[in-house]
């Protein structure tokens, strides 16, 4: 029954371990992600069999206490074994989990987001399709990076599998005065017109400080603080020995904390909270590895 636990233990780190790294590589996948929702299910299923499997050891070495069958036969409980590699395996694992729902708020949210994950689906993309004619004047956009920006009415056809159809653009950018037969960058799905057209910007400064900026800080102080919680557990492995015998007012308050912290990123996983919502699920998810590391180390 031990080597069931065993087993069963390290399953659930090898599924945990693919969960994070599926939720830290950016693979573009928008919502839903099936593939890390997969295998978060995988974790929590092999968490669930190593609980159920330790509660039935316990029971049994309680029954075989009660029987007084150690009196006639006695052998002592074995002792854990070395932790050194666990250590190791647990710090970086928490250090990555809490990466890893951080990085969910990284990307397209709100309605955008909704609308992008659809054209996406529909097998739709940026095409360039020139202007037919400006409605009205253009206005000078306010922005101090660049003076040169204009915002206009455009009519254009687009180009949809069913035939050109014609389109009229509210509030296109454009780096100087539009005019007629100037390339735009537009966003659709050619077959699905019923989803609509918009602008692709040209600088998305919202994809480069996403992808270029937060996802580096966020990889870099994962893996500087797995380093340094690795080495405070391998400093402390007496305990990481004894926190792997199971005892259920250790390990089931941290394992609710650990499931709290995934329930909190399945929003981000299936739809688009708008900012706001998605960074403090994120954040919140992010902090419950290490709460629970804090509740196993007061009470181990």
């Amino acid at each position: 029954m031990r080597t069931v636990t065993r087993l069963t233990a390290w399953a659930t780190l090898l599924a945990g371990y693919a969960t994070m790294i599926a939720g830290m590589i950016p693979f573009r996948e928008l919502p839903p992600k099936r593939q890390q929702l997969w295998l978060l299910g995988a974790t929590a299923a092999g968490a669930l069999c190593w609980v159920l499997a330790s509660l039935a050891v316990r029971a049994r070495r309680r029954a075989v206490l009660r029987r007084k069958q150690w009196r006639r036969r006695y052998r002592p409980w074995p002792a854990p074994r070395s932790s050194r590699l666990l250590s190791w395996v647990l710090g970086f694992g928490i250090a990555f989990t809490s990466a890893a729902a951080l990085c969910q708020g990284v990307g397209p949210d709100g309605a955008y987001g909704a609308w992008l994950a659809k054209v996406e689906r529909a097998g739709g993309g940026v095409y360039e399709v020139p202007v037919r004619s400006v409605v009205g004047t253009p206005r000078p956009v306010d922005n101090e990076a660049n003076d040169n920006e204009y915002s206009s009415t455009v009519v254009t056809d687009i180009p949809f599998s069913a035939g050109k159809k014609e389109i009229t653009l509210h509030d296109v950018v454009t780096r100087g005065l539009p005019d007629e037969g100037r390339t735009l960058q537009l966003r659709f799905a050619p077959d699905r017109p019923g989803l609509g057209v918009r602008q692709a910007p040209e600088t998305d400064i919202g994809f480069i400080a996403g992808r270029y900026v937060a996802l580096p800080v966020i990889w870099t102080s994962a893996v500087i603080a797995g380093f340094l919680t690795g080495l405070a557990l391998r400093r402390n492995e007496r305990r990481v020995r004894r926190a792997r015998r199971f005892e259920p007012w250790v390990h089931l308050p941290a394992a609710a904390l650990l499931l709290c912290g995934a329930v909190m990123i399945v929003p981000l996983l299936t739809a688009f909270p708008t900012t706001a919502t998605g960074w403090s699920l994120a954040v919140a998810s992010a902090a419950t590895p290490w709460l629970a590391l804090a509740w196993v180390t007061r009470t181990r």
